[in-house]
C-alpha cells in the first residue's frame, strides 16, 4: 500500500477542532451580516446597538453585552431543562453561535477602550 492509498484516522481531538473551526467560521459569517444590520451600511461602530443602552442612560456599554449574552445563556437553560425551545427558528445552536458573536464583541470593545484610554 504505497502512501496515497494509507488514510490517517481522525482522533477525537483532530474531530473537535475541525468542528471547532467550522463553528467560529459560521458564527464569522453570521456577525458579518448582523453587524451590517446593526451597525448600518457605513459601518460607523460596529457596536451601536450596545452603546446605545449607554446613550440611553440604561447601563454601561460592556453591560449591554451581558445582557444580550445572559439572554442567550437563558434560552440554553431552557432548551437543557426541557429539551426544546419553544421558537422554531432560533435553536439551541443558535444561541451558542450568538454568544460566541457577543464575546468577540466584547472582547473587541474592550480593546478599542482600552487603546483609547491609553491603558
Amino acid at each position: 500500500m504505497g502512501p496515497e492509498e494509507a488514510q490517517v484516522e481522525k482522533t477525537p481531538v483532530d474531530e473537535l477542532l475541525e468542528f471547532h473551526l467550522a463553528f467560529c467560521y459560521r458564527a464569522y459569517q453570521i456577525c458579518a451580516k448582523k453587524n451590517h444590520d446593526y451597525a448600518g451600511a457605513e459601518g460607523m461602530s460596529p457596536w451601536r446597538n450596545f452603546e446605545t443602552c449607554e446613550q440611553l442612560g440604561l447601563a454601561r456599554t460592556e453591560t449591554g453585552f451581558l445582557i444580550r449574552m445572559s439572554d442567550k445563556l437563558n434560552r440554553l437553560v431552557t432548551f437543557v431543562r426541557d429539551g426544546r425551545l419553544a421558537v422554531d427558528n432560533e435553536g439551541a445552536m443558535d444561541a451558542l453561535l450568538d454568544i460566541i458573536n457577543y464575546s468577540i464583541l466584547l472582547a473587541a470593545y474592550m480593546q478599542k477602550r482600552e487603546v483609547t484610554n491609553g491603558e
